[in-house]
């Protein structure tokens, strides 16, 4: 890591807001719960179930957004899992072994302002569906059996905002270097080194503005480009 952090992510305001909804369904489950014993208590019924499957969905969408990191330095933006590697680091533990793709959340995917082309933020969840329709357009595209390193698709497209990094592969590095195949539906599911990163963002504008302070930066775009996102090169 060179350079200093001119921008992180802070996860405190998504453990507060973690804590808040899950204590707030499950109370209402409870207390739904012990409605149920009241006469002709169906109605109350699927209450506890819709308020159950809430409280579900939105408990694990923010989890596993927790382990998702994003900081800016001067020479490069970095994703992934920069808090785990802080612990690493400390315990001389890093970088990690070959890792499955299966456990690429667990690994720190580094672009150097000089391999990336563009930075995307999006807010609208027109523009957020393109891309996860997109992706799930390349996953038919290939059978399942590719999947994209540096997307990070299930905190960011659960997510109000998310930045898209578009990038040459060639350039790009991550810890570790390598990843081994998972075992998929149809057999083996390789990794593949992907032009375009997705990661969720927490604060828009903040990162927008910090990412504007630097010159050697490449620009900050609101809405993607026409066509199809490639998440590999051919």
């Amino acid at each position: 890591m060179t350079g200093r952090v001119i921008y992180s992510e802070d996860h405190r305001r998504l453990r507060r807001q973690l804590a808040i909804i899950a204590t707030v369904c499950w109370v209402m489950v409870i207390g739904l719960g012990v409605l149920l014993n009241l006469p002709q208590p169906e109605g109350f019924g699927v209450l506890v179930i819709v308020c159950g499957l809430i409280g579900l969905y939105n408990t694990f969408s923010r989890a596993i957004a927790l382990g998702v990191g994003l900081r800016v330095y001067q020479d490069s933006i970095q994703i992934g899992g920069l808090r785990g590697r802080d612990r690493s680091l400390q315990r001389g533990t890093w970088p990690p072994e070959k890792l499955s793709a299966l456990m690429a959340r667990k690994a720190v995917f580094i672009c150097s302002w000089q391999a990336a082309d563009g930075l995307y933020v999006l807010t609208e969840r027109s523009e957020i569906k393109r891309l996860r329709q997109d992706a799930a357009q390349y996953v038919r595209s290939v059978r399942g059996t590719k999947t994209p390193l540096g997307l990070f698709s299930g905190p960011a497209l659960a997510a109000n905002a998310v930045l898209v990094i578009s990038n040459d592969p060639r350039r790009t590095e991550s810890e570790p270097p390598e990843f081994r195949p998972m075992r998929g539906r149809n057999g083996p599911v390789y990794p593949v080194r992907s032009p375009v990163w997705v990661v969720p963002v927490r604060d828009p504008a903040a990162f927008r503005a910090a990412v504007q302070r630097l010159p050697q930066a490449p620009p900050v775009y609101d809405h993607l480009p026409e066509g199809h996102v490639r998440f590999e090169i051919s």
